[in-house]
């Protein structure tokens, strides 16, 4: 007999809040018919999912290797869920998506305030979240497709993409830093500097761009976010090295963006979606008008 879907969520709700009484409530269920479910799926499995006491909830090492297929099998139906609601109306639905927080912050209110007024009965539901999750955010079925920056090498994400944008240098304007045209790195360490720490994927571009000519880029302060950089090249602190898109103009309208060259360093903001799968309606309609905002600024 081949597991139901009852068994797959009282599992999976089990494993992750590690108490049949609470999986039971979310599923409006006994906690003995949760219980029964789970031993119909260790049966047909031949496996232990759980070490039970009297006090926890212990999953086995079994459970640990089956809860990842479990979860993706529950994100694909949610997924199509999703996917079959909004399928054939633009004017109502549901748009889940993720963005990373530079993205939320910089481009997502101008793109937000066009939908809501062309499409005010969508309901709209945005997961900011870190550039790892972007992909498990897709593949799980929480989010229809993602806008940001990745690197994929897995034949199950398409990437589209939106931007491709120099890195450039971010100052407040003083009469002459806004005059330039452009910038050289080398040109740049006259300047004390902010950006993202190692290990993100603006700094990974940075690094192993200037890497190639035996440079190193050294930033006199580091941040994780995107904008406390922006804000303390506001306030003086230094000059940011950012894409330029990344700048919310009305957040901070004092600041330039002046591109770096020798070399131009690239990077790419892309549209992110499932291989082989359309987009609801509801999500098309976001998607076109996400491409003329972003596009555009």
């Amino acid at each position: 007999m081949n597991a139901t879907l009852r068994q797959l969520e009282a599992f999976a709700l089990a494993y992750r809040l590690g108490s049949l009484t609470r999986a039971a409530a979310e599923m409006h269920l006994t906690q003995s018919a949760v219980s029964l479910l789970v031993r119909q799926l260790e049966e047909q499995w031949q496996a232990r999912l759980f070490d039970r006491t009297t006090r926890a909830l212990n999953p086995t090492p079994a459970a640990d290797e089956a809860i990842v297929w479990v979860e993706r099998i529950l994100g694909e139906l949610r997924g199509l869920a999703n996917h079959m609601r909004g399928l054939g109306d633009k004017s109502i639905g549901r748009v889940a998506f993720a963005v990373t927080a530079g993205v939320a912050s910089a481009l997502m209110p101008r793109v937000l305030k066009r939908f809501r007024n062309a499409h005010p009965a969508i309901r709209i539901q945005m997961l900011d979240v870190g550039a790892d999750q972007l992909i498990p955010k897709i593949l799980s079925g929480e989010a229809e497709f993602s806008i940001g920056t990745v690197e994929n090498d897995n034949p199950d994400i398409a990437l589209e993409t939106l931007i491709s944008d120099r890195l450039s240098a971010i100052a407040p304007r003083d009469g002459t830093f806004e005059t330039r045209a452009e910038m050289s790195w080398d040109d740049l360490r006259r300047y004390a500097t902010i950006s993202v720490p190692q290990g993100t994927s603006i700094r990974h571009l940075i690094d192993t761009a200037l890497a190639a000519d035996g440079r190193v880029f050294t930033p006199a302060l580091e941040t994780s976010l995107l904008n406390t950089a922006l804000s303390m090249t506001a306030h003086g602190l230094g000059v940011s090295v950012l894409p330029a898109y990344l700048v919310p103009m009305l957040q901070f309208p004092d600041l330039v963006a002046v591109p770096l060259v020798d070399p131009v360093v690239r990077r790419n903001l892309s549209l992110i979606t499932r291989s082989g799968r359309s987009l609801s309606a509801a999500s098309r309609s976001f998607v076109e008008v996400a491409k003329a905002v972003i596009v555009g600024a």
